[in-house]
């Protein structure tokens, strides 16, 4: 592909992407009026004594930013686990960080309403410190389980992953029985996973801890690229492979358990995203990569206006996009032909 056509296909993907961002601004319960917060602005007052300037800058300003960062963050951790493990259904929850961080939500609940522990250490929720913590133990164990001499097995690190998955939903369901009825809703919602943040604090959380992760990973994309051709080749043209997997699975599951301690979780953007800017990009990683990360954001961004209008109320963007995602991983299971790997 020549590299004006690459360039044609980025700059497409980043218009519907940065159309997807002026709705998420403009879109929702309060109908924003331009104009209105245009001379709100220009007066020089202050969001807090402007209506409509307010709503634009101080909740859909931030929750946009957060979609974008999120959205971008799991379709590239997608992407990057994919080639790694040579598994096209691979995404980021495939390694079982989704269901950890859940379950130390729940337990930092529990504890805070059963026993009186401090909401907050450092000047960090404890409900966002425990998904945190309990996402990189996961992480750790399953590491641990799939570690060999001479490199990471992918076979193990799946099963592993999905097995602490499975253990960390039933330590769930244990939190919910724990739980004082009227904290079940709360928490509930929760696991559905939201952008809608208050404030720029998270952003700014999400900003520092997923910015260096999405730098490093798309670092490795020549070397992902030589991995597609098997571990052996790769080796044989001074490709590290171990180090290769340990850094794409370290960094690709850390920014994953930051994602998730901030948010909750969300499926299937590392899922659809890669496959959907696949089939326009090529298996080529150097674009692949950027490519998703402007298509994970602005496809979060469309995924968040559904989810301000399919209800009167609001829909948990979790819900949304597994209605995407649910689909399209049978469509992929039932095609039964990916763009890089025989199945």
């Amino acid at each position: 592909m020549s590299r004006h056509a690459n360039s044609t296909i980025l700059v497409g993907i980043a218009l519907a992407s940065i159309a997807m961002v002026v709705l998420s601004l403009f879109v929702g319960t309060e109908t924003i009026n331009f104009r209105q917060a245009w001379s709100e602005w220009r007066s020089g007052a202050s969001p807090a004594e402007s209506p409509m300037l307010g709503i634009l800058v101080q909740q859909r300003l931030p929750r946009t930013l957060a979609a974008l960062i999120v959205g971008g963050g799991l379709a590239l951790a997608g992407c990057a686990f994919q080639a790694m493990l040579r598994n096209p259904l691979a995404e980021p929850y495939t390694l079982g960080v989704a269901s950890a961080g859940a379950l130390g939500a729940w337990t930092a609940t529990v504890l805070v309403a059963s026993y009186g522990m401090s909401r907050a250490w450092f000047g960090v929720p404890v409900v966002q410190l425990f998904a945190f913590l309990f996402a990189e133990f996961d992480i750790l164990v399953v590491y641990l389980l799939a570690v060999r001499k001479d490199r990471v097995s992918p076979s193990v690190l799946l099963l592993g992953g999905v097995t602490m998955g499975m253990l960390a939903n039933s330590g769930i369901l244990l939190m919910r029985y724990l739980a004082d009825p009227e904290r079940l809703v709360m928490m509930d919602r929760w696991l559905m996973g939201g952008v809608d943040v208050l404030g720029y604090r998270p952003v700014v959380t999400l900003l520092l801890g997923v910015t260096p992760c999405l730098a490093i990973l798309w670092a490795q994309a020549a070397k992902l690229d030589q991995l597609g051709f098997g571990t052996d080749l790769a080796e044989g043209r001074g490709i590290n492979v171990r180090i290769l997997q340990i850094i794409t699975f370290g960094v690709g599951s850390l920014m994953t358990a930051i994602i998730v301690s901030v948010v909750g979780p969300i499926g299937f953007i590392g899922l659809i995203v890669p496959h959907a800017v696949r089939t326009l990009t090529g298996s080529r990683h150097r674009l692949l990569m950027p490519a998703s990360i402007i298509a994970g954001g602005g496809f979060l961004c469309f995924c968040d206006i559904l989810a301000r209008k399919i209800l009167p109320g609001e829909t948990p963007i979790g819900i949304v996009t597994t209605l995407f995602g649910g689909p399209f991983f049978l469509y992929l299971l039932m095609r039964r032909r990916f763009t890089d790997w025989e199945v």
